[in-house]
């Protein structure tokens, strides 16, 4: 799928399925390598869907749901997502375990090569995660110290569930907004914090993109 010029009514539906999680999987992969591949239109549609889809669920008044209603969504959750509640890849087992390790793509990375090196703005791209919306791109992978070096690209509305971290993280936020807990980070940020503590669910409103350092053992919480 080649990057595009302008909005039309089939790409609105397209990040609109998207956003609603409704794509097959196939779609969904394909969509989520067009994303990283930069195409500025496709992601400001999936923005804008995934920002009403949070208006809508704001501004509607709670209503408790018929049971049989709830389960028969609970389950369709399960079936698309897997178990553990994020997106689940086509080629392997829909199971907790392994939907929380997909989210983390960067424990796949093999070693980055020798540690005196060069990387130039235009080696490498973003790839896809496992939580929509959220893209990384690899900077440096030592396996000895277990520990990785990356940039992580957030459009807005996006997220990144809770986990519990394996060694040090450090992050410096680039550009945009990061939330977590009562904190809110913004462009020229740090943060660093310890083997064993934990975030809780972070989001963007406007979309970020951060400088991160982080363990290879971390654990998703949620």
């Amino acid at each position: 799928m080649t990057p595009h010029d302008r909005t039309t009514d089939s790409l609105r539906e397209l990040a609109q399925q998207y956003a609603l999680g409704t794509l097959a999987d196939a779609e969904r992969r394909d969509f989520e390598r067009h994303l990283a591949d930069g195409c500025a239109v496709c992601r400001e549609a999936v923005r804008a869907e995934l920002a009403l889809a949070a208006d809508v669920a704001l501004a509607t008044p709670p209503r408790a749901a018929r049971p049989e209603l709830k389960q028969r969504l609970l389950q369709h959750l399960r079936d698309a997502r897997g178990a553990g509640g994020t997106p689940a890849p086509a080629d392997a087992p829909k199971t907790g375990a392994n939907a929380k390790t997909k989210v983390q793509t960067w424990k796949d990375w093999e070693h980055a090569g020798p540690v005196d090196r060069f990387l130039p703005r235009e080696e490498g791209t973003f790839e896809a995660t496992g939580s929509p919306g959220v893209f990384v791109r690899q900077l440096f992978v030592d396996r000895k110290q277990r520990s990785a070096t990356m940039l992580i690209r957030m459009d807005a509305g996006a997220s990144y569930p809770g986990h519990r971290h394996g060694g040090l993280e450090e992050c410096y936020v680039l550009e945009g907004d990061l939330h977590h807990d009562d904190r809110v980070m913004r462009a020229g940020d740090f943060e660093v914090v310890s083997e064993g503590s934990r975030h809780g669910r972070q989001w963007t409103e406007g979309g970020c993109l951060l400088l991160i350092r982080s363990s290879l053992d971390d654990e998703l919480t949620e």
